[in-house]
Order: structure tokens, then sequence, then C-alpha cells
């Protein structure tokens, strides 16, 4: 019957307890046996022992894999959908002609600092989903990063470039200074390159509480059940705004102090994200069933 099973693809799991069981538990992709009352031959044959003899562990087993499975996926996401709000501003900037960089590597290395080291053992640490075990098993072959993955990637961090090359264009333009006029250490280029600093750092902020959850609305979850990926946050933006506004940082990083009118503008913009996030999640919701390579 395993044999059979494996034939036709399947990922099969086998349980028993007897010397005659070993065969099937060692030929199985995953032999399951009873620690309490289950003979030695077939511990030793067997990958996984249940020490209460209950099969409500092994569901436990899976949900718990899933879920840390899941987890490592919204870390890749959380990680790699930043990214491209660092890339696209700089690109942006050459194609339009402006002569500066949009961020500096000094900044990046902040973000990075802020926003990559606390953040990803924080969505490691997130509880299990309500809906991790109603989804069929994903497919055998898919990789880590699959197109459901980039997709989200893509999503995300196509809204969050969006947003700061807005905010970085629209306070050039609105400076009336023409481009070739700039130079590093104006005024009005030192607040648009802060502006794109915390407008990455605010967007991911938002990205992390927004990529928790795979198909259930956050909201469901509660904001406050992972109080360590608030803290990661947090710590983000406050040493975003320590850069901005204590004089010894602005001369390292070249940045200048933002206006509260401009943190408005950066939360109005990273809330984008997991509004957007809400809605593709109703969308999946809707159709009743996951999409093809979606993180289960």
């Amino acid at each position: 019957m395993v044999t059979a099973l494996q034939r036709r693809g399947e990922v099969v799991a086998d349980t028993g307890d007897g010397a005659n069981d070993a065969p099937a538990l060692k030929h199985a992709d995953i032999g399951v046996a009873m620690g309490a009352s289950g003979t030695d031959a077939a511990r030793e044959a067997a990958v996984m022992v249940l020490l209460d003899d209950s099969f409500a562990s092994i569901t436990t087993a899976v949900g718990l894999g899933r879920s840390v499975h899941r987890n490592i996926r919204k870390f890749l996401i959380h990680l790699f959908s930043h990214n491209i709000a660092e890339l696209v501003p700089i690109l942006a900037a050459t194609f339009a002609g402006f002569p500066l960089a949009p961020i500096t590597a000094v900044q990046i290395l902040a973000i990075d600092l802020g926003s990559d080291v606390l953040p990803p053992p924080a969505l490691g640490a997130e509880p299990m989903e309500r809906d991790v075990l109603d989804s069929p098993p994903r497919p055998r072959r898919e990789r880590q990063f699959s197109t459901a993955v980039m997709g989200r990637v893509l999503f995300l961090g196509g809204i969050q470039a969006l947003g700061v090359c807005t905010v970085f264009f629209w306070h050039i333009h609105a400076s009336g200074i023409p481009y070739t006029d700039f130079t590093k250490s104006d005024p009005v280029h030192r607040e648009a390159i802060t502006m794109v600093q915390a407008g990455i750092v605010v967007s991911q902020f938002f990205n992390a509480l927004a990529v928790r959850t795979d198909r259930q609305s956050v909201f469901r979850v509660g904001s406050l059940t992972n109080p360590r990926l608030l803290a990661a946050g947090c710590f983000g933006i406050g040493l975003t705004a320590a850069i901005s506004y204590a004089p010894p940082l602005r001369a390292v990083f070249n940045t200048a102090p933002l206006a509260p009118a401009d943190w408005a503008v950066l939360a109005a913009f990273g809330a984008l994200l997991p509004a957007a996030e809400e809605v593709r999640k109703w969308v999946l919701r809707r159709r009743g069933t996951p999409s093809k390579g979606e993180a289960r």
C-alpha cells in the first residue's frame, strides 16, 4: 500500500507499533511509531516516535511544520520586497536624469540594521494561523521562491517603491530647482533622501503587519498578538527618527529633520500596504481554494 501510494506521487506517512510494521515504517516517507506501546523494531525503523501514542499529536506536528514553513516565507517576502523599494528609486532617478542618488549606501545600511535584523525573528515566532490545516499539502517539488511568493514580493515591493519615488520626486519638484543645480549639500536634496529612507522604514513596518497572514485578515489575528514584531518595527522607526533629528547622526548620514506633515504623508503611503494586502486576501477567500503554488 505504501509503495502504491508513492507511485501515485503521494507523500506517505505510515503508523505502526509491531515488529511486522517495521518494513512499512522504513519504506514510508514518514514512519510514525508508537513510543509507549511500540516495539523496539518499530521505533528504530520510524522517523517519528509518538511518546503519548496519540494520533492527535500527528495533526499537531503537521500544523507546526506548516506554520514554520509559512513563517519562513513571510520573512522572505518581508525581506526581499523592501529591496525593491531601495533599488527602484535609484533606477527612476537615473532614467529621469536626476544627477544625485535618492538614497545613499550608508542610509541603506541603516535601513538594513533597523528593518532586517529584528523583524525576521519576530515573524519567525508568529503564532499558528487558524486555517493552517485547511489547505491541501503543498506540491512536493515546490520551491521556497514559488510563483506566489515572488508575486507577493513584487506586489508589496512595487507599492513601497511607488510610495518612496512619489515622495522623493514630489519634494524635488516642489522646490522649483532645476535638476542640474542640485548638490549633495542642498537642504532640499537632504530632506528628499531623508524622506526616502524614512518612507522605506515606515512602509516596512506596515509590510511586516501585512505579511503576518497568507489568507486570513490581519484584523482577525489581532494587532497585539505579536508584541515582538511591534517592538522591532518601533525600533526601526526610532532609529530613523534619530538619524533625522540628532545633529551628530545628521552629519554622518547627510540627512535633514522631517516635519510632522512629512511623517503623516509617509504613514499614509505605508498604510496602502496592509490595505492592498487585505484586498488580495479577500479575493483569495472569495475563490475558496488556494491559488496554484500559494504558500500553505
